[in-house]
C-alpha cells in the first residue's frame, strides 16, 4: 500500500507568524514592536511572532504571539494576512518560513509590556522606526504599502478611530497612512460620495464651532482582499 509520506528531497521548513499592529496615537501612525531577549538578534527591536504550533491556526496563532510578547489584551479592531516571507537565510536558526499579518488596535491608548521571551514592548514611529531584526523592517514596508492599498479599497481608516469620529480626525488617520498631507477639500467630496458615512446627529464641543460627528455607514467595514 503506497503510503503518504514526505519525498525525501522535501525541505524541513520551520513555520511562524510575525506581527505588524498599527495604532493611531497622537494623530501619529504607529506600530508596535518587541524588545527580544534571547538569540539571535538579542536585544533588537522586532515585529512580534514567533512559531506556530502543531496543529494551531494562523490566524490564532499570530493572535497569540501578540498577546504573549506584548500583553495586549484588546481583540485587534481587523486583523488579516497580507503576504509571506520565505528567503533563504532570512533567519539564521534554519529556513523559517513566516506568515505576515497586519492588524489594527484600538483608537487611543494601549498599553503595551514584554512578555514571553522579550525584554520589553513599545510603540513606534511607523514610518521612521528603529533597526529591526531579520527582514522586519522589510515585512514593515510591506505592510504599509497594504495600508496605503486598503485606504481606497477596505475603508482600513475607519478602522482606527472611535465609533464616532469628526472628518478632521479620519483625514488625519489617512494622513498618517500616507506620510503626507491631503486638501481638505476634495478629501471631504471624495470621501463623502462614497457612501461611507452618516451623520450621527451628535456634534463635539470644542476650540470654535461644534465639529459634527461622523459614523461608518452599514457595511462600511473593511472587507478582506
Amino acid at each position: 500500500m503506497e503510503t503518504l509520506a514526505l519525498p525525501p528531497q522535501a525541505t524541513q521548513v520551520g513555520l511562524a507568524v510575525d506581527v505588524a499592529a498599527f495604532a493611531m496615537h497622537g494623530g501619529e501612525l504607529q506600530v508596535l514592536l518587541v524588545q527580544r531577549g534571547e538569540l539571535p538578534h538579542a536585544r533588537a527591536w522586532a515585529l512580534p511572532g514567533g512559531f506556530v504550533h502543531p496543529g494551531e491556526d494562523l490566524h490564532e496563532a499570530a493572535l497569540r504571539e501578540l498577546r504573549t510578547e506584548t500583553s495586549v489584551t484588546l481583540e485587534p479592531r481587523h486583523l488579516e494576512q497580507f503576504y509571506t516571507f520565505g528567503a533563504p537565510g532570512r533567519d539564521p536558526r534554519g529556513r523559517i518560513v513566516s506568515v505576515a499579518h497586519l492588524a489594527v488596535l484600538a483608537h487611543g491608548a494601549v498599553d503595551v509590556t514584554g512578555g514571553g521571551h522579550t525584554l520589553g514592548a513599545g510603540w513606534f514611529p511607523a514610518h521612521r522606526p528603529p533597526a529591526l531584526a531579520f527582514d522586519h523592517a522589510a515585512i514593515l514596508t510591506r505592510a504599509l504599502g497594504r495600508l496605503r492599498v486598503r485606504l481606497e479599497y477596505a475603508h482600513l481608516a475607519l478602522e482606527f478611530l472611535s465609533d464616532t469620529f469628526t472628518l478632521p480626525e479620519l483625514q488625519r488617520v489617512h494622513e498618517a497612512i500616507l506620510d503626507r498631507p491631503l486638501d481638505k477639500r476634495n478629501f471631504r467630496k471624495r470621501l463623502l460620495a462614497q457612501g461611507l458615512l452618516v451623520a450621527s446627529g451628535e456634534r463635539r464641543s470644542g476650540v470654535g464651532r461644534p465639529a459634527q460627528l461622523y459614523r461608518r455607514a452599514k457595511g462600511a467595514r473593511a472587507a478582506a482582499l
